[in-house]
């Protein structure tokens, strides 16, 4: 018998938005300290050990790299256990990870730190868990509700870059590093506590249709039937990968992924070599961050009511012509145009997660999800090394910047043709099991 938990007639408030309002508190940290901050902490590392810059992004695309191995794994213990087991870990390990790095000595322990820590908690509590969390509790809104999401990491960057690169200034990038792991695990460790795994464990509809009471379903007791508000299909894992659209999917998020994580990693030291301060540089991330906000909330919501697909391929072409203009900008009003266009661009990042989902449906996101991942990885482990080792034999980031917009143009037009899957065809006894 199903015990009440929470009951108010009278409380109309879904709670799959307070799973969406944990994740968004959770993801304000980690884009703030693992994507937005690396660049931040980028140049002064380097310049203080006299490391290669191909040698200091290689941290960041090796833990790409295992975010990309490590991918099929956390998506099925997420699938498995739920999500909030594994953004305590993610936040704990992120937060040790960030301490840690503080007190490194060698390329060697940057490596380690970076890989061991850092890497493995961004991956298992921030990467996955939040979006497979709001993919289950939103079905008709899940676009808006991922874009919210989106949008909320953004924000982070606009507020952490900036406020790390003040923090760099007045007390040293070790010191900074100190505050921001303390911070990390004081905020984000109590928000994930607060996330859920899936409505219909708790007797409860996608997007808050049907009844508003909140109940404890038993761990082995039977699962209310997804119905009611969506025509979702579920496929399985193995016929996911036998669908041309995964693949083609895919093939697209990887030559996005190539140019995407690199400049992020690289934007705040060219624009130092331009002859930019870094607070200003900083602030230009942070504006990239700022700009991604509306480009992640509209598209989010655009994608509930036209293709999917088409706003990819628009996206795409936008963050192409960002990194034209930043292959000349030499003034601010320049870098800002830039950061307008790069960070409408970087949109896309719901829509890409809301396109799976609506392609292959909720029961399997995370272990597809993650299979897709472990592929996709490969443009962000590339990326930054190349251009990093780009500017180390030139002294310049243009050919960089040039490969980059052309790999998204052809992204482009490979999202375009990842038409939506038939549902699959099986007897009786092949479905999926509840």
């Amino acid at each position: 018998m199903d015990a009440i938990v929470e009951t108010k007639p009278a409380r109309k408030i879904f709670y799959g938005w307070w799973v969406l309002l944990a994740g968004a508190g959770i993801g304000i940290f980690g884009a703030g300290s693992y994507q937005y901050g690396f660049g931040v902490f980028f140049k002064p590392i380097s310049e203080e050990f006299g490391w290669s810059r191909a040698a200091t992004a290689a941290a960041f695309s090796m833990s790409s790299l295992e975010g990309g191995l490590e991918g099929p794994l956390v998506g099925f213990l997420i699938d498995k256990f739920g999500p909030r087991k594994l953004m305590m870990i993610g936040v704990t390990l992120l937060s040790l990870g960030l301490l840690a790095l503080s007190q490194i000595n060698s390329l060697l322990t940057f490596y380690l730190v970076y890989m061991v820590l850092i890497a493995i908690g961004f991956n298992t509590g921030f990467h996955w868990s939040a979006q497979i969390a709001v993919a289950n509790w939103f079905a008709r809104r899940r676009g808006r509700a991922l874009g919210l999401l989106a949008s909320a990491r953004g924000l982070g960057g606009s507020i952490m870059a900036p406020g790390l690169a003040w923090l760099v200034v007045q007390m040293g990038w070790r010191g900074s590093l100190v505050v921001l792991g303390l911070f990390m695990f004081a905020i984000c460790l109590p928000l994930a506590m607060l996330v859920r795994r899936r409505p219909e464990d708790y007797g409860l509809l996608p997007d808050g249709d049907g009844s508003g009471t909140l109940h404890a379903v038993a761990a082995k007791g039977p699962r209310l039937e997804d119905k009611a508000t969506t025509e979702e299909v579920d496929f399985t894992v193995g016929e996911a990968l036998r669908s041309r659209a995964w693949w083609l999917l895919v093939a697209a998020f990887t030559l996005r992924s190539f140019g995407a994580g690199a400049v992020i990693v690289h934007q705040v030291p060219l624009l130092t070599d331009r002859g930019f301060d870094l607070q200003v540089a900083a602030n230009t991330l942070g504006a990239v961050a700022v700009a991604s906000m509306p480009g992640k909330a509209i598209l989010g919501f655009l994608g509930d009511m036209f293709p999917k697909r088409y706003l990819l391929a628009m996206s795409f072409i936008l963050y192409a012509s960002s990194l034209a203009v930043l292959l000349r900008a030499q003034t601010i009003e320049e870098v800002y145009v830039f950061a307008a266009l790069y960070g409408l661009g970087t949109g896309c990042g719901p829509v890409m997660q809301a396109i799976r989902a609506e392609y292959f449906g909720r029961r399997y996101f995370g272990t597809i999800g993650g299979l897709n991942q472990a592929i996709v990885m490969m443009g962000n482990v590339a990326g930054p090394v190349f251009a990093g080792w780009v500017f180390d034999i030139t002294r310049s980031y243009d050919i960089a910047l040039t490969v980059f917009a052309v790999t998204l143009l052809a992204g482009a037009v490979t999202v375009f043709y990842a038409r939506q899957p038939k549902p699959p065809q099986r007897g009786l006894c092949s479905q999926p099991a509840s």
